[in-house]
């Protein structure tokens, strides 16, 4: 379970990445600020034993699940009112990186749940088969999520 939240936040942070493209300027600068920290503050925790900033990466994932939810919920409700919103952005991917952001919520809340790190009662197979399963569903997600963005539809397949 070490690595994880390393894991959901990269793969976060390469849908929020890949999806900019497609984005109106001031939404891609969001996405790219957004997407870059996700994929800085993976690979941090993925070289560490227990994720660094829990409780500022909690408060940072509460603005981001903020964002998505206006990005997921203004479109609809302006067209409701007969005004255009678009933020240019494939509700797919919009919906995997917020997966990925609630899986990491929570296990954030499970880690500040324990209130102290617990040393590490897991033998090197148990470690890989653990992290082999995180591995495979946030690269189902992600690919899924980038497939259905701009860039990931045009994409040639080999």
């Amino acid at each position: 379970m070490r690595t994880w939240p390393g894991l959901a936040a990269i793969g976060a942070g390469l849908i929020h990445l890949g999806s900019a493209p497609e984005a109106p300027p001031v939404v891609l600068a969001v996405l790219v600020l957004v997407g870059g920290a996700e994929l800085l503050w993976g690979v941090a925790a993925l070289g560490q034993p227990v994720p660094p900033a829990p409780v500022g990466a909690g408060v940072a994932l509460m603005g981001v699940a903020l964002l998505t939810a206006e990005a997921l919920l203004l479109p609809p409700a302006a067209a409701q009112r007969g005004s255009e919103v678009s933020f240019g952005l494939s509700t797919g991917a919009v919906l995997g990186a917020a997966a990925l952001d609630l899986a990491l919520g929570g296990l954030l809340a499970l880690h500040l749940g324990r209130g102290r790190p617990q040393a590490a009662r897991q033998g090197a197979l148990r470690f890989l088969v653990a992290a082999g399963a995180a591995a495979a569903a946030v690269a189902f997600v992600t690919i899924q999520s980038l497939a259905g963005t701009s860039s990931g539809g045009t994409m040639p397949m080999h």
